[in-house]
């Protein structure tokens, strides 16, 4: 192989390892981002979820004397309920059943939240109170849902930062605060677009 060739064989080399350098450093960037993404959009379905399931104990309690639902299948055949939701934050999908007498604690608005005793324009709120009047009388059966992860979460519900903490109720309000922070970027550099909290709306 003459010198020339060599050289520009050598030199491919170190091309092709600086490219392959730098796509594993992109990577491992992305890496942060994805996970920020994946939580966040598990985080909206939850308030989602969470959500339909409360507001369907309410409907039941309607129809039934302010009877509570015995089950998710029985919301579910009832029609009150779509379908029976899993908890998006856990492999398993289980819910932690929320059983009549069980503390519920106060509920705390997120600082920047009307109400508040601070105020700071690193936080956005949105409160959706449900549709229906909450039960005086709770006999048997559960009353709402909250998850069983106990991660940290991204956004603040009724004050609450942790998903097992998040506790949905009928007729409870709903009120979500989310940190802005700092952004992560996405593949390419580009950082993702800001979501404004979920607000339980109807899904296809």
């Amino acid at each position: 192989m003459s010198p020339a060739r060599r050289g520009e064989a050598g030199y491919s080399l170190v091309a092709l390892l600086a490219a392959v350098a730098i796509m594993m450093v992109m990577m491992a960037a992305a890496v942060p981002s994805w996970r920020y993404v994946m939580k966040n959009d598990a985080e909206e379905e939850l308030l989602f979820r969470g959500g339909e399931i409360a507001d369907a104990v309410a409907r039941y309690q309607r129809r039934n004397g302010n009877a509570l639902p015995p089950s998710l299948e029985v919301l579910v055949k009832g029609k009150f309920l779509r379908r029976a939701y899993k908890d998006p934050m856990v492999k398993h999908g289980r819910w932690r059943f929320l059983r009549p007498g069980e503390s519920v604690g106060p509920i705390t608005p997120p600082e920047g939240a009307p109400g508040s005793s601070t105020t700071t324009t690193t936080t956005t709120t949105t409160t959706r109170p449900s549709a229906f009047p909450q039960s005086e009388t709770m006999l048997g059966g559960f009353q709402g849902v909250a998850s069983t992860s106990t991660e940290k979460s991204l956004r603040v519900f009724n004050g609450r930062k942790r998903y097992n903490e998040w506790l949905f109720l009928p007729g409870q309000p709903r009120i979500v605060g989310r940190p802005m922070g700092p952004r992560l970027p996405q593949p390419g550099g580009a950082f993702p677009t800001p979501r404004p909290p979920s607000t339980g709306g109807a899904r296809p």
